[in-house]
């Protein structure tokens, strides 16, 4: 019996020996979490560097294209400013602008996509249909149904009928705004639509002041042509883009997008159709974060920069003097700039 009782109390003793207390328990639960924490930041960090690998990648592929056009045209693509290049004023939908004292991110983006990488143009007429259908309601048209609601003279960048970002110099134009044929007439080649649905409206592209200006029509097939050596380089990366030319330039799942953009214009010469909004096709190049790369070079477009705002989507002008903030503000804009990544001027 007394063995039997001192065998028992062995093995309560055992029993309780492998039983976890409460604090232990505790304990082994932080160090769990402490590490899974760790594992999802190490997993986070090589998500980020995978994105910044990727941006890199494709700011490399818009170099290749710029190179190419510079070495045909003798400069970087002469981006005209669309909108204030000034991160300390406000700008409205009408391109006015109010002078502010504040630094806001907002206003930093907006000055520093003053030379946009985006390309905007009406959409082809093929889609009228679906645009009034699916958003009469809301005010938005197609400004193919109304080409004489934009000014053929209007001044820049009030009217921004058009956008002509980067893009806009690296794509064939007349291709990528819709179906083109070139025919030759008194020695040059000339674009016209091959089919009527698979353009836009032609006062929208023929007629307008600003696209007259930068699409000289008898220099349609030299621009086309000299597209075609660099633009194998900008496969799969045009958001919005579409095969041009044999070379699928849509990335993957974002072809043919659409934008609209309010309505531009002067309330003076068009205050009965104030509010109206249109749609607008689009097409841009975007870092691994889906932001649009930023772009900056001055006359004569001898050297540009091109950078990405990186993962926080923040940056600030490129040719602002830094040392006329105060001390404050240069470090807001630190901030901002820290993460950016920036390829070496050319």
């Amino acid at each position: 019996m007394k063995m039997f009782g001192q065998k028992r109390a062995s093995c309560r003793t055992c029993g309780q020996r492998n039983a976890f207390t409460l604090i232990e328990m505790m304990v082994v639960v932080a160090l769990v979490g402490i590490l899974i924490g760790g594992v999802f930041r190490l997993l986070s960090a090589a998500g980020e560097g995978a994105k910044r690998g990727e941006t890199i990648d494709r700011m490399q592929r818009i170099e290749n294209a710029l190179s190419g056009f510079y070495a045909t045209y003798g400069s970087y693509p002469p981006v005209l400013p669309h909108g204030s290049a000034d991160p300390f004023v406000e700008e409205d939908r009408q391109g006015n602008v109010t002078k502010v004292a504040d630094l806001k991110a907002e206003n930093a983006n907006r000055a520093a996509a003053c030379q946009p990488m985006s390309f905007e143009f009406p959409p082809m007429k093929a889609l009228d249909s679906y645009i009034a259908s699916e958003y009469r309601s809301a005010n938005v048209f197609s400004p193919n149904l109304n080409p004489g609601a934009f000014p053929q003279d209007g001044e820049w960048p009030k009217v921004k009928l058009y956008r002509y970002g980067v893009v806009s110099f690296l794509v064939p134009r007349y291709d990528a705004i819709g179906d083109f044929e070139f025919r030759k007439q008194g020695g040059k080649y000339t674009a016209y639509a091959s089919d009527s649905d698979l353009a836009p409206h032609e006062d929208l592209y023929k007629n307008h002041r600003m696209w007259k200006d930068a699409n000289p029509a008898d220099q349609a097939k030299a621009q086309r042509d000299a597209c075609a050596r660099w633009l194998p380089n900008l496969r799969g990366l045009i958001r919005g883009g579409k095969k041009l030319m044999d070379v699928q330039t849509g990335a993957p799942h974002h072809d043919n997008e659409m934008t609209f953009c309010e309505n531009n214009r002067p309330e003076r010469a068009y205050a009965t159709q104030a509010g109206s909004r249109y749609f607008l096709r689009k097409m841009t190049i975007q870092d691994a974060w889906d932001n649009d790369f930023y772009y900056y070079s001055a006359p004569p477009y001898q050297s540009y920069r091109l950078w990405s705002a990186g993962p926080d989507g923040n940056t600030f002008p490129a040719n602002y003097p830094l040392l006329e903030l105060d001390e404050a503000k240069r470090k807001i804009v630190g901030g901002w700039i820290r993460d950016d990544i920036v390829r070496p001027s050319r």
